[in-house]
């Protein structure tokens, strides 16, 4: 064994031993994940505390937030990057967050297992949107809408395309989407 394979197995043990997250090179090196990282966030934990809970899977966080920062990692993840104990289970296996400024950027709302054949809004105009754990399936149809009179998701815009991949795409105005299978 050479001394340079010596030194890096110590070090990766002694950093396994204390507990500390080792990303691989392919995941250190995303700017959200790194961003994240630099703020001693676990981008494979649960969202961070300061993340305000509307309701059961939607937070909502303000840009510069640790929440925020880890919504913003979760964008970015490979599916095939993240750990099989962490692989949704439930519902439609996948995380969509709505950003109020383009790329991501901006406050932010996530839902972090999203359920089919749901209406979900946020009551603040959105500019972009995240897409996590997977990407859209040909047998599924993610829908935008805006606001129409009282009603929040009143006006259908548009719908993504199919076979959308995870990451991060600008948006016309909207406060709400909706995923259904065909």
């Amino acid at each position: 064994m050479r001394f340079s394979n010596i030194i890096a197995f110590g070090l990766f043990g002694a950093n396994s031993a204390l507990g500390l997250a080792i990303l691989p090179r392919e995941i250190a090196e995303i700017e959200s994940v790194a961003n994240a990282t630099a703020k001693g966030i676990d981008v494979f934990g649960p969202i961070p505390d300061d993340a305000v809970k509307a309701h059961e899977g939607f937070y909502t966080a303000e840009e510069g937030t640790d929440a925020w920062a880890w919504i913003r990692a979760q964008i970015d993840i490979p599916a095939h990057a993240r750990p099989a104990t962490e692989k949704r289970q439930n519902y439609a296996n996948i995380g969509i967050g709505m950003f109020a400024q383009d790329w991501c950027n901006g406050q932010a709302g996530w839902w972090d297992d999203v359920t089919y054949d749901v209406q979900h809004y946020v009551t603040l105009n959105m500019f972009s949107v995240g897409i996590s754990y997977r990407g859209l399936r040909s047998n599924e149809q993610l829908d935008f809408s805006r606001q129409a009179g009282s009603d929040w998701c009143g006006k259908y815009l548009y719908s993504a395309g199919k076979n959308t991949p995870i990451g991060c795409f600008n948006s016309q105005a909207i406060n709400c989407y909706r995923l259904t299978l065909h």
